[in-house]
């Protein structure tokens, strides 16, 4: 590449980090930039009066007020010394080569609302990878973190790349599950990726540690926006648009998790949905979902039968083994236990034993790897 040509894609990618700074233009408003200009150049230095073609009286001002404010170059190098990249799905603008546009997700342009720029820290090869999505509960039962340890591995070990929130709950178990295998994963953040804003996060040291691990953070928003209770949904139609599918693992009646399920539901992806308790509120969004047609999924193979994905063989997990029992005492014991914790007195009452022999089975168990001692009793695992 040229000096020249390096200049000009300095500008291309000042000019689009411009525009994304911009708060009242979003996906559509630049779309339609882009149609009514021939160079992204143009576009930023346009008037007011040109803008008002476009966008009225009233939406011109505040663009044209907000492009005043901004000083570009000292935006750049801001995403410079952060070591933030930008992904861009390709314009029509004769001037605009393209800022990384080869990484930006193909499956990502089929949405609704493709975002015009994606902000970017880590492995940008990830974004062309087959993607599993996985949300759920931000407060997960003990049973929604079985499910996670039974499936998770399995999937990341398929060749499939997990997709999350970061958020708490069943976003971090997903994100930690990957990266505990040895796998990268990619977490989609509803805020922007500068260091002044992940250390208010909760998980800013899992977001470290994923791209430490060659993991992705990515996010459309610019690197010093705070988050909201506007962009959480807005980054769920990312989430989901990634990837093949979504896996829903427990979800209240009014669950944030269910608005990733509807944009997968208007993107044509598939919903995927761990049944679950019917006496839990935990469960309640999961089980309505399976009541409306989405996949009830019980193992890792419905997961690759219902997406038709081959596994990696190369990669895939070690078949497990069968689990056995010394006598009847001890596969009573384990059919009394559920993913749920039962405390050492009601499993007594339950089997009938002796407190003697109940915690000696338990412990025979334990080493099995078939039951987990867990605050609140013993559950299966």
């Amino acid at each position: 590449m040229t000096n020249t040509e390096k200049t000009n894609q300095t500008n291309q990618l000042k000019y689009l980090l411009g525009f994304s700074l911009i708060p009242d233009i979003g996906p559509a408003r630049f779309q339609k930039i882009s149609e009514c200009f021939d160079s992204i150049e143009k576009a930023w230095n346009s008037s007011e009066l040109e803008l008002t073609k476009i966008f009225g009286k009233k939406i011109s001002q505040k663009i044209a007020t907000h492009k005043n404010q901004i000083h570009l170059d000292q935006e750049l190098e801001f995403l410079q010394i952060e070591n933030i990249e930008m992904v861009s799905p390709e314009f029509s603008f004769q001037d605009f080569a393209g800022i990384n546009f080869e990484y930006f997700p193909k499956r990502l342009t089929e949405i609704h609302s493709v975002p015009f720029v994606l902000f970017a820290r880590g492995n940008l090869t990830l974004l062309s990878k087959n993607q599993l999505a996985i949300v759920g509960s931000r407060r997960p039962t003990h049973y929604g973190r079985q499910v996670l340890e039974k499936i998770a591995p399995e999937i990341v070990h398929s060749g499939l790349i997990i997709t999350s929130g970061l958020a708490m709950g069943i976003d971090t178990l997903a994100h930690q599950t990957a990266l505990n295998n040895h796998q990268p994963t990619i977490a989609v953040l509803g805020s922007g990726l500068g260091q002044k804003i992940l250390r208010k996060s909760f998980n800013y040291q899992l977001g470290e540690e994923i791209i430490e691990k060659n993991g992705l953070l990515i996010s459309e928003y610019p690197p010093n926006f705070e988050a909201s209770k506007f962009t959480f949904p807005a980054r769920n139609r990312i989430i989901s648009g990634l990837s093949l599918g979504v896996l829903i693992v427990e979800a209240a009646e009014r669950s944030g998790t269910l608005i990733t399920a509807r944009h997968a539901l208007e993107q044509n992806r598939e919903v995927l949905v761990i049944p679950g308790n019917i006496f839990s509120q935990q469960s309640a969004g999961t089980n309505n979902l399976i009541k409306q047609g989405a996949q009830p999924i019980t193992s890792a193979t419905d997961i690759f039968k219902a997406l038709d994905w081959k596994i990696n063989q190369n990669n895939s997990t070690e078949k497990s083994t069968p689990l056995t029992f010394e006598d009847e005492i001890e596969k009573l014991i384990y059919t009394k236990l559920s993913f749920e914790p039962q405390p050492l007195d009601k499993l007594i009452s339950k089997c009938k034993l002796d407190i003697s022999v109940i915690s000696i089975k338990l412990s025979m168990l334990e080493l099995k790897g078939a039951v987990k001692n867990v605050k609140g009793g013993y559950i299966r695992n």
